[in-house]
């Protein structure tokens, strides 16, 4: 069967090697896609851009089909941190498909705004400095260690809203499916048991 985004339908073959990409495993909080009312698969790049500053997105490779990326920047007596939200072909690169939040800083430019980094958490509580025990509170998961780095990966399902299913059954009137395949990636980084580096990205595809 053929998987098709919501956002971008015709890129068939990404969200198929997406999906073959993970193992399957539980959901994590949906409260972690959600950070300062910016919302992964809803926002959309320009209203991130109303509210943290204007910025010019970036592309992340020369690739056509690359990711691309804007960039916000905190200064505080507790030195800098960074915001970044992302879109790609599976957000139509207008939606933002992830975030990070950040004392590290990323490659590129990145825009000032007077939003407090350090201060921002997800939905689910998850900020810059909270502790691993906290960390682990927030986000029930199988995390995969990879030295002070904490990976999830996984490939879940969703039933889709009886609005959904009318736009399905639209484009699509011989499909039977009801249901849309859900990749997660999140990363959390760790230094002297605080977290540092915070990412979390998030497609959903048919």
């Amino acid at each position: 069967m053929k998987k098709f985004s919501l956002c971008f339908l015709a890129n068939a073959l990404v969200a198929m090697v997406l999906c073959a990409s993970v193992s399957l495993a539980a959901e994590v909080p949906p409260q972690i896609f959600s950070i300062n009312n910016a919302t992964v698969g809803i926002t959309t790049l320009d209203e991130v851009r109303k509210a943290y500053g204007m910025a010019e997105p970036s592309r992340v490779s020369r690739e056509d089909e690359a990711d691309v990326t804007i960039c916000y920047v905190h200064s505080s007596s507790k030195g800098k941190s960074f915001l970044i939200f992302e879109s790609g072909v599976m957000g139509g690169f207008k939606q933002v498909t992830g975030f990070r939040i950040s004392t590290l800083h990323p490659s590129g430019n990145c825009v000032s705004t007077k939003i407090d980094v350090r201060a921002l958490a997800t939905g689910n509580g998850v900020r810059l400095g909270q502790s691993l025990e906290d960390f682990k509170k927030a986000v029930p998961g199988e995390f995969q260690h990879h030295g002070s780095e904490l990976i999830y990966e996984a490939v879940s399902q969703r039933v889709a809203t009886q609005e959904e299913l009318k736009r399905l059954r639209t484009n699509w009137p011989n499909e039977k499916q009801d249901y849309f395949d859900v990749t997660t990636t999140i990363k959390a980084n760790f230094r002297d048991n605080r977290l540092i580096d915070f990412y979390v990205h998030k497609i959903e595809s048919y």
